[in-house]
């Protein structure tokens, strides 16, 4: 006796086989302008997840380069005075990254 595939049958098999693809679109919203797709762009533009990312960058960047001129002023030793340069630059280039 044949089994007949019902409706139902064909609607589940159909959603089992598309939640691979769903759930991959879902996961491309990383909160990083570079690597969302076009949806989560357009979401974080709107609720400003980007804005607020780049402003707290800039003041990483601004209490970094406060604590090197303190480190500079201050006669600490040139390893940590050439690690706090690097990090305010490597800051620097990560915000122009993002405007």
């Amino acid at each position: 006796m044949p089994k007949t595939i019902t409706l139902k049958s064909i609607t589940a098999l159909c959603l089992l086989a598309t939640a691979p693809m769903l759930s991959a679109c879902q996961s491309t919203c990383t909160g990083d302008a570079r690597y969302d797709n076009y949806w989560c762009a357009r979401g974080n533009l709107r609720n400003g997840t980007y804005a607020a990312q780049t402003n707290q960058l800039q003041m990483i960047a601004y209490d970094r380069q406060a604590e090197l001129e303190a480190a500079r002023s201050g006669g600490a030793d040139d390893a940590r005075i050439a690690s706090l340069e690097a990090e305010v630059k490597a800051l620097q280039q990560q915000i122009q990254a993002m405007m």
